[in-house]
């Protein structure tokens, strides 16, 4: 148990980094998932289920500055012990969003592999629910929610050995659901790809984000395992970033030290052209910035 409060914790954690930088990415609150085939009939299940949807909150298990021990993280453990597999994949089918996510979060622990299902349904009809971890509280959205409570029950079981990540199959298949979207949320972005090295089945999809879609993950992911099969796609998409209206910081970084690396003097005069939109857009400290890095390079 003590296990599970420092897990969850830290999933918080990660959401709030993960989500708080683009908003405009967050599906809309307009779907209604289908719930005709939710059949409960063990009146326990059906009135925890009820206190939890009152609730309406995904919390951990300790809550508040003091850490008080959360009520309805208590409602989510005693839902486990009593609901069977079956009742918490009809669950997940809940119209309550909070009801789904735990009834999510109870096959993850127990590894039952529907909960791919549930991310599948959420990643194409996201949700948001209140959530509150500690003394932090805010909305998230639910295929968020499930992402990180599995990648961090991976992580926290492995004790962060890589490896495991990589090997994993449950998290492969999250991680190359994720890949078919058409615009992969900000918070998925940069997880998938530092995940493990994809096998040649997979490049496809990792071209199609960084060449058709310009994720700039998924490009410093080929540049970074596959740079001299894609080295002049990489230069291309790359300068076609660079006439963006708007570049946020940490990718000009990255932008950067990706072009220098190559030394070619039409990329070098570019970047030193682009030093003009920086000091518009970030100021003059943050052009300097940019100027040392011009010169490290020569």
């Amino acid at each position: 148990m003590r296990n599970c409060f420092f897990r969850i914790i830290v999933i918080f954690l990660n959401l709030l980094i993960f989500t708080s930088c683009r908003s405009s990415l967050v599906a809309e609150r307009t779907v209604k998932q289908p719930i005709e085939n939710v059949k409960i009939e063990n009146d326990s299940v059906i009135k925890l289920r009820n206190e939890i949807a009152n609730f309406n909150e995904v919390q951990g298990s300790n809550i508040g500055y003091s850490g008080t021990p959360s009520e309805q993280y208590g409602n989510y453990e005693a839902l486990l012990k009593i609901a069977s597999d079956k009742e918490l994949i009809e669950l997940t089918k809940d119209t309550n969003y909070v009801v789904a996510t735990y009834a999510s979060f109870g096959l993850i622990e127990r590894e039952n592999p529907y909960f791919i299902e549930a991310f599948s349904w959420f990643l194409k009809n996201d949700q948001h629910v209140n959530v509150k971890y500690g003394c932090s509280e805010g909305e998230d959205l639910v295929s968020n929610q499930l992402y990180y409570n599995y990648y961090n029950k991976v992580k926290f079981e492995n004790y962060e050995d890589m490896e495991n990540l990589q090997n994993d199959t449950y998290l492969l298949k999250l991680d190359s659901l994720i890949l078919t979207l058409e615009n992969p949320a900000w918070s998925y972005g940069k997880q998938i790809y530092e995940n493990r090295i994809y096998d040649k089945s997979y490049l496809s999809l990792v071209e199609s984000q960084a060449f058709e879609k310009e994720n700039i993950y998924a490009i410093e992911y080929l540049y970074k395992n596959n740079v001299n099969q894609y080295k002049y796609q990489i230069i291309e998409v790359l300068k076609n970033f660079l006439k963006i209206e708007h570049i946020g910081l940490s990718d000009y970084y990255l932008i950067y030290e990706i072009l220098l690396s190559f030394k070619f003097d039409e990329l070098n005069n570019l970047l030193r052209d682009e030093l003009i939109d920086i000091q518009k857009e970030y100021g003059d400290e943050e052009m300097e910035n940019f100027k040392i890095i011009l010169f490290d390079k020569n």
